[in-house]
């Protein structure tokens, strides 16, 4: 764990919050988590691909990609309420 650079954890990170903002926000007005559900699962390969090349393990690209699912649940509840 030593051996993992703070940039190749920040990027991904970035980019899985960034995505997570997004597609919320795409599917803010469409009432059927379904289709949410999919768009996020398809950002999964390009993140672990992004990890494989910033030398992340599989562990952590999981993680990082489940926290942005917990972002993109409660951003949609936010787009949902209003």
């Amino acid at each position: 764990m030593a051996d993992v650079a703070t940039f190749s954890l920040l990027i991904p990170f970035i980019v899985t919050i960034i995505s997570a903002y997004l597609i919320a926000w795409f599917y803010r007005n469409d009432y059927d988590p379904k289709k949410m559900l999919i768009a996020y699962l398809v950002y999964l390969f390009p993140l672990v691909i992004l990890g494989y090349f910033l030398q992340l393990g599989l562990i952590l690209s999981l993680a990082i990609y489940v926290f942005g699912g917990i972002i993109t649940i409660f951003r949609n509840s936010t787009y949902f309420n209003q």
